[in-house]
């Protein structure tokens, strides 16, 4: 459908068009959010589209000066998809979590382009991502998750220290992006808001503009645990999942201090008890 666009179509897309992005850390929602989201009739939303842009998230983080090389990767990666939603009259939603570093640049691409800022509690978006294995397994992924740029500091942290570091550093870099564009442009949805509370889906559906969705089916929504840990028997000996990881409420002092070190000031903010 989109090799017959003309100019003023590709224009108005670039200039006119709403489409939206969910920024955030990983482990957050952003699966749950997509098949809420996807329960209109006017929405097309996507949790991780190819291509997925994985191993560029340090990149970008730590690049943030080459404006025109992270905007041209994703005008690269994401134009055609964005516009074959736009040509069917729908809101186009992404919730890929490496997008999070480029979207200074994506504001910028897409003129009118709208946020959601998800975020989570960091003991409860931490435990999760202990249990997938993230800063332990040797993947693509990791390769690309962003890091201390000082690699000894980086090398002294153990594995809850780096993800309170990344759970910090994510949700300061949106905290930072949210003052540069206009606050209509920008709705922060709480991972707890999201499971939990109708007013506040139904204050994020008007946000984007989405058509109606019945409260029945948001509540089904809402029950269904979403993107669950599976360790598969065959799992391949880089992936370093584990089954059982304490609740953030049976850390000892030790372990919460860690994580208090970098997220006590963000967690105020969005009060959470940390």
């Amino acid at each position: 459908m989109i090799h017959h666009a003309d100019q003023q179509t590709i224009d108005e897309m670039y200039h006119d068009y709403s489409p939206v992005f969910v920024l955030s850390t990983g482990r957050s929602g952003s699966k749950l959010i997509v098949n809420l989201f996807n329960l209109s009739d006017n929405v097309t939303a996507y949790h991780e589209p190819r291509p997925t842009l994985e191993y560029f998230s340090d990149y970008a983080f730590h690049h943030q000066q080459e404006e025109k090389i992270l905007s041209n990767m994703i005008d690269a990666a994401r134009m055609e998809l964005v516009l074959e939603v736009f040509i069917k009259n729908q809101i186009y939603v992404e919730s890929n979590q490496c997008l999070t570093f480029f979207a200074p640049v994506i504001a910028g691409l897409f003129k009118k382009s709208k946020f959601v800022h998800l975020v989570r509690h960091p003991g409860d978006f931490v435990r999760s991502a202990v249990r997938k294995g993230w800063h332990k397994n040797d993947s693509i992924w990791e390769s690309g998750r962003a890091k201390m740029k000082d690699k000894k500091q980086w090398a002294q942290l153990d594995q809850i220290e780096r993800l309170s570091w990344l759970w910090m550093t994510t949700n300061q870099f949106i905290e930072d992006f949210k003052t540069q564009v206009h606050k209509s442009r920008v709705f922060t949805l709480k991972f707890e808001d999201l499971v939990e509370k109708k007013k506040t889906i139904k204050k994020l559906l008007k946000f984007i503009d989405c058509h109606h969705i019945a409260a029945e089916k948001i509540e089904e929504i809402q029950r269904i645990k979403i993107n669950e840990l599976h360790i598969h028997p065959n799992e391949p000996p880089t992936m370093k999942k584990v089954e059982d990881f304490p609740l953030y409420s049976q850390w000892d002092d030790e372990m919460k201090n860690k994580l208090k070190k970098y997220g006590k000031k963000l967690g105020l903010l969005y009060n959470y008890n940390i």
